[in-house]
């Protein structure tokens, strides 16, 4: 546990230490047995009632500005974004199969398998559509190393010059309607190691993770929202990104640090908030509990309505295929609630007393 958090061990020695930690089981996560199979207690980082200042000025994304002051009741937030070993004991619980956990009726829908491969097809065609209306992206990945040869190949032959009809035939073979049991990607050994964050997860199966979590421990676990999420990231000094100081690789898994994947929780410590959390810019990106709306952020708007099965969710933190200016506190995406990307992860947010 001390090698893999070793400011001055090189990055793939803290890998190794990280994989063999998970494979012996993380002290960090306090296994417990509750009413519904073992869980996984998940470190938490308390967080201060105050009024924090969200969003930018820096006139980079118009979604950020203006910047603006929001009053933040204190919480609990994870340590790391949820692992890999916490998703399996959810899996092993039948948290999948059990309704209970399913709280929304898009979320019952989604569980019973309805759509469940809309919210990933309508993201690739987004994206298809990004990529013919401006094709010299690809050039521009090629030339940054963000793809190779082969991919840049692909790219113009599935996103540029593929006839609708075929590529529509591609996203189905790609995106399964089938009833779903387990994250996108649970089976690829590239992001399934115990230590990794859960990646492949919609909204719908993060916000059922949590309502599990919360009948498990008797407190109240649940998404932060944007605010939240943006106000343990960036403090009340307001930092750009989360540790003091300018942008460095060093820090987070984010493209410049050309990892290429997701790594194992908390692997880079320069990267922490001053409070402790790890892995807030970088890794994964992060579900929150918002609905994507222009600032100013009022959570009495409509935004935090979890019914709204279709309306897009904010995701925060940028991850590991997207560069430094996405990493940045204040940056806002806003995938479909049913999009299972393999850079969509999250961490949890917790409103009880903390034992």
């Amino acid at each position: 546990m001390e090698r893999s958090r070793d400011p001055e061990a090189d990055l793939r020695a803290r890998i190794v230490a990280a994989h063999a930690l998970g494979e012996l089981g993380d002290p960090r996560f306090e296994r417990c047995s509750g009413p519904h199979g073992d869980y996984l207690r998940p470190p938490l980082v308390a967080i201060e009632a105050a009024t924090y200042r969200i969003g930018s000025d820096e006139g980079l994304y118009a979604d950020e500005a203006s910047a603006h002051d929001v009053p933040v009741e204190a919480f609990a937030i994870g340590r790391f974004p949820v692992t890999n070993a916490e998703w399996r004991l959810f899996i092993d619980a039948g948290g999948y199969q059990n309704e209970r956990w399913w709280r929304t009726e898009a979320a019952r829908r989604w569980q019973r398998g309805e759509g469940i491969a809309d919210g990933p097809r309508e993201a690739a065609r987004n994206f298809r559509q990004a990529v013919r209306d401006n094709p010299a992206q690809i050039d521009d990945w090629l030339a940054a190393g963000q793809i190779t040869s082969k991919e840049a190949q692909d790219f113009t032959q599935w996103y540029v010059e593929m006839a609708d009809g075929d590529f529509e035939a591609l996203l189905a073979s790609w995106f399964s309607s089938d009833v779903q049991t387990q994250p996108l990607l649970w089976h690829d050994p590239a992001y399934n190691h115990p230590a990794q964050p859960v990646v492949g997860v919609c909204w719908h199966e993060a916000r059922a993770y949590c309502a599990w979590l919360s009948a498990q421990t008797g407190q109240d676990y649940r998404l932060p929202s944007e605010v939240e999420w943006e106000a343990a990231a960036r403090g009340r000094a307001e930092r750009r990104y989360p540790w003091e100081g300018d942008f460095d690789p060093s820090r987070c898994n984010s493209f410049e640090s050309h990892v290429r994947g997701t790594t194992p929780a908390g692997v880079f410590p320069a990267g922490d908030t001053p409070q402790g959390i790890a892995d807030m810019s970088g890794n994964v990106w992060e579900w929150t509990s918002s609905l994507y709306r222009s600032y100013p952020y009022r959570a009495d708007d409509g935004r935090e309505n979890s019914k709204d099965g279709d309306g897009r969710r904010v995701v925060r933190g940028g991850s590991w295929d997207f560069n430094r200016g996405l990493a940045r506190c204040a940056y806002r995406d806003y995938p479909l609630p049913g999009d299972r990307g393999r850079n969509l992860g999250f961490r949890v947010l917790c409103v009880s007393p903390i034992p």
